[in-house]
């Protein structure tokens, strides 16, 4: 094991669900990428996502986000963000799909944590209209339960007769 190896931060983003429970995915890499494309670190298959919508880096210790000039923007806290230093229990929120993070297992518990609440303009989707949900939501999150890293550290979900 290097020293780098050693060092490095243990960052997770926990998906919240409705149903208060939490889905864990671990960061493949220093620099993830968050977007609506397949080739993104971790995809999001939603209109409200834009197709690069924010980018997570890990450098020297911290984890920084960076909205990628998003359409609907990336929120952390509540906050509309442009880039931010995330911390311990910041809630990153991406349309409706928000993360808890967890930094070398900070906050321990996550399930039951509440949602922070922020005014948001309807979302703009992809093709320019107006929504204030999205009807592919409550299928993404269930799908997540079989979203597995690929090869090049892709998140892909999968459809499965459940």
């Amino acid at each position: 094991m290097t020293f780098f190896e050693e060092s490095r931060m243990k960052v997770l983003l926990y998906l919240l669900k409705k149903d208060g429970d939490a889905k864990p995915f671990q960061l493949p890499s220093n620099v993830t990428l968050i977007g609506r494309r397949q080739d993104c670190d971790l995809c999001i298959p939603l209109s409200v996502a834009s197709r690069k919508h924010c980018e997570l880096n890990m450098d020297q210790n911290r984890l920084m986000i960076r909205d990628l000039g998003s359409r609907n923007g990336t929120f952390v806290n509540g906050q509309k963000i442009e880039e931010a230093r995330l911390n311990p229990g910041d809630q990153i929120q991406i349309g409706p799909i928000i993360f808890i993070v967890q930094i070398d297992g900070t906050p321990e518990k996550i399930a039951g944590i509440k949602p922070i609440e922020h005014k948001q303009e309807p979302f703009i989707k992809g093709d320019g209209d107006k929504t204030a949900e999205d009807n592919h939501f409550d299928e993404f999150v269930g799908d997540l339960g079989n979203a597995t890293l690929s090869e090049s550290h892709t998140t892909e979900i999968h459809n499965s007769p459940d």
